[in-house]
């Protein structure tokens, strides 16, 4: 086995991998990288996407107040962050505020909820 850079042909073969998870577009990925067999057919692959974390900091304020700066900074970010090529950003919220908080995510803003997160640095 060796490993070696995505070509063309091996998108279909990697579309067939996935099966029932959601196939990223690997024109979007920062690199992807193929396992390849003795007769060069993909037998594994990884894709690096560029992930954009919030961070949010809030001062006092009545819950409506809150909720209406919210609504302007969820706005204002993603037209910036679409300008910068981006499109997408993940939010990893502490379990106490996802229990208080993640259905408004959902239900005022369009978040959805994603798979546990694991974190790696190198």
């Amino acid at each position: 086995m060796t490993v070696r850079n995505l070509r063309p042909d091996d998108i279909p073969k990697l579309e067939a991998m996935q099966g029932e998870f959601p196939y990223p577009n690997v024109y979007e990925l920062e690199a992807i990288r193929i396992v390849v067999d003795d007769h060069d057919q993909p037998v594994m692959a990884c894709g690096a996407k560029k992930l954009l974390e919030l961070y949010l900091w809030q001062g006092p304020g009545t819950p409506l107040a809150k909720l209406h700066a919210l609504r302007l900074l969820h706005e204002d970010l993603a037209v910036q962050l679409r300008q910068k090529g981006y499109h997408s950003v993940e939010a990893f919220l502490p379990p106490p505020v996802a229990t208080r908080f993640a259905r408004r995510l959902v239900k005022s803003f369009g978040w959805k909820l994603n798979w546990p997160s694991w974190t790696r640095s190198f």
